[in-house]
């Protein structure tokens, strides 16, 4: 992604060198490829005068905590607590009892005000796949400290040179994808991020700021389809947390949407609108299930399951080819 620097969002009101940025404290473990040498080391945060959020690719090794948390007969769930700007972020990570190769990655990251518990069964669906699954509590949800701001005060902050919490959400989920890409049972080059609501919109934009992410997978979300309004600090503002100012950044990786067509909370016409703003390859998924008012519905497995498959290569145990019988 091409960020233009002419203008800077940021805490610090002047800084030598090509351009003004705002940096925050990050506390590394060992660094990667010996690139962040210290443990007090700072890391770029900053938005542009066009709107762009940018956070670095080298962001460090991750800090964390893994134990038991539960099991099915088939799978093993892990609570993790990971490090973060400002704080610490609780997961669960969902992992197939018989592993015996490298297996997708997938972030997987709630609506707003839902916890990682709720969004556990889901989780749970998509290991069964035989995928690793690592679904958080975003910020002020559950475990994860913090309040939820409304988009003015969040824009204070920023004004204010505060990281506002919608950038750091997006940060959180970077981390999610490092802490996945760190794990020796997952291939590294098969790790996507699914979404649903707000955290469909967070996924694309988490995506389209880190190109090794494989795909995204958005579920009853939508962007803003934000219109700058001449507030030249506002509207930058405004275009960073819009999931449709960054979608046509996620090609040539693969993006799947999918809808349902009585959602009451994001009119169908919305997500379509978010949905031809991205550029090919895509899949759009709809069903028609009226007792299903937003989020994941169970009508949408099969279409998860054939998601899932081209955007990584997963396939459901319980779908086999039978060749035909010999002649």
């Amino acid at each position: 992604m091409k960020i233009k620097r002419e203008y800077i969002y940021g805490g610090i009101a002047a800084i030598v060198l090509i351009s003004a940025v705002f940096y925050i404290k990050y506390f590394p473990i060992k660094p990667k490829e010996n690139k962040i040498k210290t443990e007090e080391d700072q890391i770029l945060w900053m938005v542009d005068k066009n709107g762009y959020l940018y956070y670095p690719l080298n962001r460090g090794d991750i800090k964390f905590r893994r134990d038991n948390y539960s099991e099915t007969e088939n799978l093993t769930i892990s609570k993790i607590i990971y490090q973060s700007t400002q704080g610490n972020i609780y997961g669960l990570l969902v992992l197939p009892k018989a592993v015996t190769e490298q297996l997708p990655g997938i972030v997987l990251l709630p609506g707003a005000g839902v916890s990682k518990e709720s969004e556990l069964k889901l989780a749970e669906k998509i290991a069964g796949l035989n995928a690793a699954v690592f679904v958080i509590d975003q910020r002020g949800t559950g475990e994860t400290d913090g309040i939820f701001p409304t988009l003015d005060e969040d824009y204070a902050d920023f004004s204010a040179g505060k990281e506002p919490m919608q950038h750091l959400m997006v940060y959180d989920a970077l981390r999610a994808y490092d802490l996945l890409y760190s794990a020796p049972f997952v291939d590294p080059g098969r790790i996507m991020i699914a979404g649903e609501s707000l955290g469909g919109r967070i996924a694309i934009i988490a995506a389209a700021l880190d190109r090794n992410i494989k795909g995204v997978l958005v579920i009853s979300s939508a962007g803003l389809d934000f219109k700058p309004k001449g507030d030249e600090g506002k509207d930058a503002f405004l275009l960073s947390i819009d999931s449709d100012y960054y979608i046509d950044l996620i090609t040539p990786r693969k993006l799947v949407m999918m809808h349902n067509y009585y959602d009451k909370n994001i009119p169908l016409t919305n997500a379509i609108r978010t949905y031809q703003k991205a550029q090919q390859p895509k899949k759009f998924a709809l069903v028609n299930d009226t007792t299903c008012n937003h989020g994941y519905c169970d009508s949408m497995y099969a279409g998860l399951v054939e998601a899932l498959d081209y955007l990584v290569d997963i396939k459901s145990k319980t779908l086999v080819s039978i060749p035909d019988k010999p002649e």
